[in-house]
């Protein structure tokens, strides 16, 4: 609230106890037909009104009522009493809603206010009917350790913000956060999924990194309750899990993701795949998935081809048969080279060898808005993308605005993905549906955040991803 409320506010209240004597003998004086405008109840109103726009419905509600406690029967009655039902609305106070609204057509038969304070009554009524008796608790699991405070506080900024937008609606059931510090890396992850278990919560968030929550992951499967990991990709997080879901997609996903895509959206049946071995296993991962999604779709497999190192895209022109690639409509390129847009350059070149402009690149997110947009442009390169905010959005915007308030800094990644996953999990949480949380969660309708897309499509690994083309020099979003 901003300085001149408390200030107007301080001065109005000692108005209405010097003039309280005052308002009582208007209030007697006046006449069944003439309402008296008074102007130090205009102006507490107007007090009010600021407070309620400032999110501050405690100190609006006091003031709208004080309009007619202390002022008696005055021309903004009629306001205060239907901004006052409002602000305790705003305050989950349905019973003192009602309150302020039972005599509401009677007090005012003639306002303009009459049905706005009749359906104002109707939504306490319902809202009074299906408030629940509990808190929903979020567990949250982050580490503190020097290295990963940074980013732990980045992912908690996004699902505190998440969790006080949804406690900002009133007719929604409060959530909390229940936080748990989990320094020890995987063997405090498997502990605090215990403990926060034990808590009831229903549902936990967390952690960074993959091995903190593989472990996580075991552990709700033993304890039985619902785990996202909102950042690790490794499969064992949710692979054979019933309680652990993976908001961030694994590689293997991304590598069927974009088969289906390539097959049910771009009409193709022959595929190809070529990808360089590298010490995270990123490329062969990606590509074991590509090679699954294609066969169970029953497409052909023409072409797989897995290089030592990067080095190997200059010599395979010489060592791949020339025809080879006449039996693939698209050949799959996924690239987990710490320089992307290098690599880029070299694999673009290595297919320019090839002088079949006919073929189409597949890829992976690695490919995303590089520099190299004509040349990839000249074999229609597509890819699968995990993360991709719409930073023309209003929505988006607002969000940005309200997280550099709360910590100072410009939203990221992390920031994103800690308020879309938070908002997706609420809105299982709170969902109307007589099943467990986690066939809710299985299947949800494809929920589309301000960076993330997440649809478990009856898994517990999300598969909603962004594709991409590069075209006539630009980069498109297809879907």
């Amino acid at each position: 609230m901003r300085k001149a409320s408390v200030w107007t506010y301080r001065v109005v209240l000692m108005s209405v106890m010097l003039l309280s004597g005052l308002a009582a003998s208007q209030a007697v004086a006046q006449s069944a037909r003439v309402i008296d405008r008074i102007p130090a109840a205009d102006t507490l109103l107007a007090g009010g009104l600021e407070a309620f726009e400032d999110g501050n419905w405690q100190l609006a509600l006091d003031m709208f009522k004080g309009v007619e406690s202390g002022f008696g029967r005055n021309a903004s009655s009629s306001t205060a009493r239907l901004m006052a039902a409002k602000s305790a609305f705003r305050l989950r106070d349905f019973e003192q809603t009602r309150s302020l609204l039972s005599s509401f057509a009677i007090d005012f038969p003639g306002s303009s206010y009459v049905n706005a304070a009749r359906s104002l009554d109707r939504m306490a009524m319902d809202a009074q009917q299906q408030a629940p008796t509990s808190v929903l608790q979020i567990g949250v699991m982050l580490s503190l350790a020097e290295n990963a405070r940074v980013p732990s506080q980045q992912l908690f900024n996004g699902i505190r913000m998440a969790v006080d937008a949804h406690n900002q609606d009133p007719r929604n059931r409060p959530a909390r956060m229940v936080f748990r510090d989990i320094l020890g890396g995987a063997d405090a992850a498997a502990a605090a999924v215990t403990e926060l278990a034990d808590m009831n919560v229903d549902l936990i968030i967390g952690t960074l990194f993959s091995n903190e929550a593989v472990a996580a992951a075991r552990q709700a499967d033993e304890e039985e309750v619902v785990f996202i990991a909102p950042m690790a990709t490794d499969e064992r997080v949710s692979d054979g899990r019933t309680y652990a879901f993976q908001a961030n997609p694994s590689m293997h996903a991304r590598g069927r993701a974009m088969a289906r895509f390539a097959m049910n959206g771009l009409r193709m049946d022959s595929l190809g795949v070529i990808t360089v071995a590298d010490d995270r296993g990123l490329g062969e991962r990606l590509a074991d998935g590509f090679v699954e999604g294609v066969s169970e779709l029953g497409g052909a497999i023409n072409l797989i081809k897995i290089l030592d190192s990067d080095a190997d895209w200059f010599e395979l022109p010489d060592t791949l048969s020339a025809d080879t690639l006449d039996f693939v409509e698209a050949v799959y390129v996924p690239m987990a080279s710490r320089n992307a847009a290098e690599a880029a350059g070299r694999i673009l070149g290595t297919f320019d060898r090839f002088g079949n402009r006919d073929i189409r690149i597949l890829g992976n997110a690695a490919w995303h808005d590089l520099p190299q947009r004509t040349h990839a442009s000249n074999y229609t390169l597509t890819y699968a993308n995990d993360f991709y905010p719409d930073l023309s959005s209003v929505e988006y915007l607002q969000f940005g605005w309200g997280y550099y308030d709360l910590s100072g800094e410009d939203v990221g990644r992390l920031g994103l993905t800690g308020y879309d996953v938070t908002r997706f999990a609420l809105s299982a949480l709170t969902r109307q549906d007589s099943r467990s949380l986690v066939d809710r969660m299985r299947n949800m309708t494809p929920f589309a955040g301000h960076g993330l897309r997440i649809a478990f499509n009856g898994g517990n690994v999300n598969e909603g991803l962004f594709f991409h083309r590069y075209r006539l020099g630009q980069l498109e979003l297809v879907r």
